[in-house]
């Protein structure tokens, strides 16, 4: 005898608290901003000096001001890809998000000689592009606790 057909159990769509919201959406926001820098640092025009960048030493300068090298670029590059790649999960998208600010830290103290054993000679480094990584630091660690805290307030949990 054969048995009733039964019918697949319907297709649960994902809980918003896990997918999505504030921190999903503000972890994009980040990704962009990473990739637009990593693209524009490797633009001649936009990169004054284009002619003197180098690999790691670089005498070239993104919008005239922040000292830029490949490897300056190809970073924010690589900082934009995997931020996106992990703004699925609202929890992977936070922690993403605080380890690329986190790293700007890293960058601001060590391009300013105020970190031990710093790799301060390997890489174009000037004062703008230290305030530039101290600035993208507070700014990226602050939305990220607001965007988690909105995630909350809308969503009741993290």
């Amino acid at each position: 005898m054969n048995a009733p057909a039964v019918a697949p159990p319907a297709i649960e769509s994902p809980n918003p608290a896990e997918t999505g919201g504030p921190i999903a959406a503000f972890a994009r926001l980040v990704a962009l901003l990473t990739l637009g820098l990593g693209v524009l640092g490797l633009v001649p025009g936009i990169t004054s000096n284009y002619s003197e960048m180098g690999f790691y030493d670089s005498g070239a300068n993104l919008f005239g001001l922040f000292r830029t090298s490949v490897v300056v670029a190809s970073t924010q590059i690589l900082f934009g890809v995997t931020v996106l790649a992990f703004s699925g999960s609202a929890r992977q998208a936070h922690k993403t998000v605080v380890w690329v600010a986190l790293t700007y830290l890293c960058a601001g103290l060590s391009g300013a000689g105020l970190m031990v054993n710093a790799v301060r000679d390997d890489l174009p480094v000037n004062v703008a592009s230290n305030w530039l990584h101290l600035a993208l630091f507070a700014v990226i660690l602050g939305g990220a606790v607001a965007a988690r805290r909105k995630h909350v307030e809308q969503l009741g949990v993290f």
